[in-house]
């Protein structure tokens, strides 16, 4: 594809062109990179039905004065770009990285049944433009495209929050191929979201097909991908910082030994809870247990056993814990009841719910106490 009159502007480190594309060469000439959890490719949420056949509907309304004046942001690697004067010439198809609604909207006009819409579509066909910037990037799906859909989508319209976390971490990957990365808060976030992605797509696990991950629509699912992660977050750290042993930066190969043993821990800790409660189990719609308040509770409660522990051997310090936490479950009189939708523990939603069932777990509280909470 040539374009005739394109721009070329520089921002940082990073050359983008700007032109305009008629309708039918734009649907004729781009690519949507959708994430996959599973192969780890793409980025790009589902498109949601609802959305785009919005924008058709305003966009086949009376009259000819409806406009998308947003840019349709694409992504190209360099080697299939050229530019000489303001001639821009790719080869190969744009990735969509912010628009593929828009898009969506049109070939609805161009494919559905309605008359009225295909006429529409007809109309567009014929004189409307689409304003489009377009990022060079030095490989498919690169870190620039994930950073710039992120940015755009956690402004105004929202990114799936469930996607942002997965794609952070996909990222964070991407980095620790090239170099050791910084420990920080998101680092430590984004440990904790491959330990959930590990659990979610291992078919031997307790969590498969009990994670709803960034790549499905609806919320079908006990826990989200985002909630699971948050939930883990300060139990990645510990785990991280002592196999960095002190360092302020990690490394692939810690980053994977840290998300191996947190997975470990994670999976023997709830065959534990599933012994104790596997009525939880059997219907986790009807409990509390698998769901946000279940998860942020028992990782809680598995955590306060490790600051018991006074070791720097990883291993030890969780082969101990889960020596303490199964104690712990022994004793509780907390039955599955508590954990059912509308029960007792129903609530307790909060930072400070979920440290008053834990003491509740601990025995350091008793649950006829709830009835004064």
């Amino acid at each position: 594809m040539t374009i005739h009159n394109a721009i070329s502007v520089e921002q940082g480190c990073c050359t983008m062109y700007i032109f305009k594309l008629s309708t039918e060469d734009l649907l004729s000439n781009y690519i949507i990179s959708n994430y996959d959890s599973v192969r780890e490719t793409g980025y790009q949420r589902p498109p949601v039905e609802s959305h785009y056949k919005k924008i058709a509907r305003y966009l086949a309304a009376a009259g000819s004065g409806q406009i998308l004046p947003m840019s349709i942001i694409a992504a190209a690697t360099r080697e299939d770009i050229s530019y000489q004067g303001n001639e821009l010439t790719i080869e190969g198809r744009l990735r969509i990285v912010d628009g593929q609604h828009r898009i969506k909207a049109i070939e609805y006009l161009r494919d559905g049944k309605n008359p009225k819409y295909n006429d529409k579509y007809k109309e567009l066909a014929n004189d409307y433009e689409f304003p489009v910037i377009l990022l060079t990037a030095d490989e498919t799906d690169s870190a620039l495209e994930m950073d710039t859909f992120i940015n755009i989508n956690s402004k105004g319209k929202r990114v799936s929050i469930n996607l942002a976390k997965e794609l952070c971490e996909k990222k964070m990957q991407a980095d620790l191929t090239k170099h050791e990365i910084g420990l920080n808060s998101d680092t430590y976030e984004n440990l904790a979201t491959q330990v959930v992605k590990r659990l979610a797509h291992d078919k031997a696990s307790l969590w498969y097909e009990r994670i709803q991950m960034g790549d499905e629509l609806g919320f079908q699912k006990p826990v989200s991908v985002g909630t699971f992660a948050r939930s883990l977050k300060r139990l990645t750290s510990w785990i991280a910082d002592m196999v960095v042993e002190g360092a302020r930066v990690i490394s692939e190969e810690e980053a994977g030994k840290t998300a191996d043993l947190t997975k470990r821990a994670v999976e023997r800790l709830w065959r534990t809870v599933q012994g104790r409660w596997p009525e939880c189990f059997e219907e986790p719609k009807q409990y509390n247990l698998l769901k946000g308040l279940g998860v942020s509770v028992i990782h809680r409660l598995f955590e306060s056993c490790i600051g018991e522990i006074r070791s720097s051997d990883p291993e030890k310090v969780l082969e101990d814990a889960q020596e303490a936490f199964e104690r712990y479950l022994d004793r509780t009189d907390v039955e599955a009841e508590e954990w059912m939708v509308g029960g007792i523990f129903t609530g307790f939603s909060s930072e400070q719910g979920y440290g008053i069932i834990m003491n509740i777990l601990r025995g350091e509280k008793k649950l006829s106490e709830l009835d004064d909470q």
